[in-house]
């Protein structure tokens, strides 16, 4: 196990120190690897048997908050998933039952349908103008995907798009890694977390995600909470890692203070 830096470590032991946590970790690029094409993501393996490990000991929640929907997560993530899966940024929720908290999925309203299927429409036609972009769909969001894109194509695509769905009023727009997407409701991770935090009664959240999209996330963290962010960029967590495959020497180490 390679060592973790010593802030890092420190902030760790601070986090492991709390009776009862949440440890959240985002999906793509978090727990899998960034890949061209989303169905071909899956978390790395040691990551995924550690966060099942630690879902396993008192006092620890674990859970994935991922911009995918429900569905696609299930597709890509090898069984056992964690018991608490958060989707479309937050839109979706699925956790015990004893943790429901009223919760539910509950569908689009007739007005939220008809305004979904028209910036479908209009994403879909700029797909089409473009080579390799593609679209992903949601239950209230549709994603145009431009990672296979040329540099060119990929610019243009995006550029088309916010200028086609800005006017749309009700429509929210998450600027991402290569992908834009357009929901019609306005879900968030920070909103989620704030959610589970309260829902499942911790003292403690751990956050860990490396998209622009999970800067909602560490917003909503106070100092008793550990924000890391995977990867390059600016950021409001207070730690940092470089790349999925650092999370499984994090988790080692956070079920190794817990113990």
């Amino acid at each position: 196990m390679s060592p973790l830096s010593p802030q890092l470590s420190a902030a760790l032991q601070d986090f492991a120190r709390h009776p009862r946590v949440l440890v959240a970790l985002d999906f793509d690029g978090t727990l899998s690897p960034l890949v061209d094409r989303p169905q071909d993501a899956r978390p790395l393996p040691e990551s995924a048997v550690l966060v099942e490990q630690l879902g396993r000991m008192a006092g620890v929640y674990t859970a994935v908050i991922s911009g995918r929907n429900l569905q696609s997560l299930a597709e890509v993530y090898p069984e056992p998933l964690p018991a608490i899966r958060i989707g479309s940024h937050g839109a979706e929720r699925l956790v015990p039952e004893q943790f429901s908290n009223g919760w539910s999925n509950a569908p689009l309203s007739l007005d939220q349908t008809q305004l979904l299927g028209t910036l479908t429409g209009r994403l879909q036609a700029i797909a089409d103008r473009h080579e390799n972009v593609n679209l992903e769909f949601k239950p209230s969001a549709t994603v145009l995907h431009v990672r296979q894109a040329s540099p060119q194509a990929a610019q243009a695509a995006m550029a088309e798009a916010l200028e086609s769905l800005q006017e749309l009023e009700g429509v929210k727009l998450m600027s991402g890694k290569a992908v834009l997407e357009a929901s019609v409701l306005n879900a968030h991770k920070g909103e989620a977390l704030a959610w589970l935090r309260r829902t499942l009664d911790v003292q403690s959240v751990l956050f860990i995600g490396d998209d622009v999209t999970d800067e909602n996330g560490f917003k909503v963290l106070t100092e008793n909470d550990l924000g890391i962010k995977v990867g390059s960029g600016d950021t409001a967590a207070t730690q940092r890692i470089d790349s999925p495959f650092d999370i499984p020497d994090l988790l080692k180490s956070l079920i190794s203070m817990r113990n």
